[in-house]
């Protein structure tokens, strides 16, 4: 009996060794076929076609407006009424502020009783040299002796000397545009506004200043369009052209450039921009930027043939924000894949994302 039950037993775990065999048998066998079948990628493609590609060229600048004009006290005095602020729109000869002006109306007073003076002892000399007070007949020399004598010439420089002083008590707009930099306070001596007493912004026309690479010289010109990004709002953008370059190299090996547009008030005096310049280059092979990716360390792209992914090793010409052109390793027609591609190896199955 017990030599029949040690048969059992024995007999048994053979079974169940046999099983367990023949379980991880199978299960590494469903592993190695599940391996082998690769899931599909889902990707997008576009069609390689021939086209433009547009040459970017990048720089920052400033804003300038075209005309400006420093307005400022011609004389010394007290301020005496400030009629306008900062941010005021201002027309060509608005009164902007006063200068207190008695004594300048004193030394005019003086000036024009010089004057009539003066007048009194040239009409004396030319009776006393000349024997009339007529002075047909008398040379010039003549008549510019008997004024030096007489101080006919001293007085009439000395009223309008007191004519301009008192003239530019009362300060207008030379020119129509917008107050700025604005400090100067009623009941302020003029003399301590070094800077005068304000400025003038016409920005209907600015002028953008940016400076190029010494080796993008050639790529610019005059005339040429440029567009221009507002740093403060990049939704924005503006279209100008080239009107200046200046034909020099700086020591920091960059070219200055200028480009203006017509404003409308929207970008300021001062503001700091983004400009872009796009050239464009006739019959190329574009892909967008996103279809490039490296490889072993070379630039690849992905083109879809029937099911599989084929990687191609490309060479590219030029680039932009958004584009490569490409001169090797691409042809007219191929289905470039552009999206999806990142983790993708050569000969990976793939599927067309829905349209």
């Amino acid at each position: 009996m017990k030599y029949y039950l040690y048969c059992l037993a024995i007999l048994f775990m053979g079974v169940s060794v046999t099983c367990c065999k023949t379980n991880e048998v199978d299960n590494r066998e469903e592993m190695a076929r599940r391996s082998s079948v690769r899931d599909a990628v889902t990707v997008s493609t576009v069609e390689l076609k021939r086209s433009t590609f547009y040459h970017e060229l990048v720089s920052n600048g400033k804003v300038y407006a075209k005309r400006t004009a420093t307005v400022p006290f011609r004389v010394e005095g007290t301020i005496e009424k400030v009629y306008v602020k900062n941010g005021d729109p201002v027309q060509k000869g608005q009164l902007l502020a006063e200068l207190e002006d008695f004594s300048y109306r004193i030394q005019h007073d003086k000036a024009n009783q010089q004057l009539e003076k003066a007048m009194i002892e040239f009409k004396d000399d030319l009776i006393t040299f000349h024997g009339s007070e007529d002075t047909i007949g008398l040379s010039d020399d003549m008549l510019r002796m008997s004024k030096i004598r007489s101080g006919l010439i001293d007085a009439q420089t000395n009223l309008k000397e007191a004519e301009y002083k008192l003239k530019h008590t009362r300060i207008y707009s030379p020119i129509a545009g917008t107050v700025a930099d604005l400090e100067a306070k009623e009941w302020n001596p003029s003399n301590i506004y070094a800077e005068g007493l304000c400025k003038i912004i016409d920005n209907s026309v600015i002028e953008v200043e940016f400076p190029v690479l010494e080796s993008e010289y050639g790529f610019i010109s005059r005339s040429m369009p440029v567009n221009i990004i507002p740093f403060i709002s990049s939704g924005d953008e503006y279209t100008g052209s080239i009107t200046k370059i200046n034909p020099m190299v700086d020591e920091n090996g960059m070219v200055k450039v200028r480009a203006e547009l017509s404003n409308g008030g929207r970008l300021l005096e001062g503001m700091n921009v983004k400009i872009l310049i796009r050239k464009p280059v006739e019959n190329r092979l574009v892909i967008p930027k996103e279809a490039l990716v490296i490889r072993q360390g070379r630039d690849v792209v992905f083109v879809r043939q029937d099911s599989l992914a084929i990687w191609k090793y490309v060479t590219t010409e030029f680039e932009n924000s958004d584009s490569f052109s490409i001169s090797e390793g691409l042809e007219e027609g191929d289905l470039v894949i552009h999206r999806g591609n990142v983790n993708l190896a050569h000969e990976t199955v793939v599927i067309e994302e829905d349209k």
